[in-house]
C-alpha cells in the first residue's frame, strides 16, 4: 500500500492514534452483505494501514470466510470493528471500494504481530494462550480485503458510540 498523493491532512478520517489503535491489540471483526442483503460477517487476523492513513488492508482467512470474500468482490461494501477486548475501546470503519488485493510479506508480519498483540490483550484478562491463538487464527493461509474508509465512527460503549470519529 503506498502512499496515494493528493488531499490534506484534515480529509484523512484516521489520525496517528486511530491507525495505531486499529493495528494494535483488538478484535477485528469483517463484514458485507449480499445482492439480498443478507450479511457475511468473519473475525479478522489483524490489518495494516497505508502511510497516508487513507487506506485500510484487513486480514483473513479465506477458509473462515464462507462468501464473504465474493461478496467484497461483487459490490465493495465494507465495514470493519476494530475493539480492544481489555478496555472495550472500539472503532468503526465503513467503505464502499473494497476489494480482495494479493497478500503480502508486509500482511503476513502484520497478521503474526496482530496475534501476538490481541492474545497478549486475552490473556491479561484472564484468558488462556492457547484459547487466544485458536479464536485468533491467522496461521495458514490469508487474505487481503483493501478500503478507503469513507465513514469512522467511535463504537465505544456508552454515551458516544456511535458518533462519528473525531481525531
Amino acid at each position: 500500500m503506498g502512499p496515494m498523493t493528493g488531499g490534506t491532512e484534515s480529509d484523512r478520517l484516521l489520525d496517528e492514534g486511530h491507525a495505531a489503535f486499529i493495528q494494535g491489540p483488538v478484535s477485528v471483526i469483517v463484514a458485507t452483505r449480499d445482492a439480498g442483503l443478507a450479511p457475511d460477517v468473519v473475525r479478522g487476523c489483524g490489518c495494516r494501514v497505508s502511510r497516508d492513513r487513507r487506506q485500510v488492508t484487513v486480514l483473513i482467512e479465506p477458509g473462515r470466510a464462507s462468501s464473504l470474500l465474493d461478496d467484497i468482490a461483487a459490490n465493495g461494501l465494507v465495514a470493519v470493528v476494530f475493539s480492544q477486548p481489555s478496555t472495550h475501546r472500539t472503532i468503526q470503519l465503513k467503505g464502499d471500494d473494497a476489494r480482495v488485493v494479493p497478500v503480502t510479506a508486509a500482511d503476513r508480519a502484520a497478521a503474526r504481530r496482530h496475534q501476538q498483540l490481541w492474545c497478549a490483550d486475552l490473556v491479561s484478562i484472564g484468558y488462556a494462550p492457547g484459547f487466544a491463538v485458536a479464536v485468533h487464527g491467522g496461521n495458514g493461509p490469508l487474505a487481503a480485503i483493501r478500503f478507503t474508509p469513507t465513514s469512522a465512527f467511535q463504537q465505544t460503549p456508552g454515551p458516544g458510540a456511535g458518533q462519528p470519529l473525531r481525531g
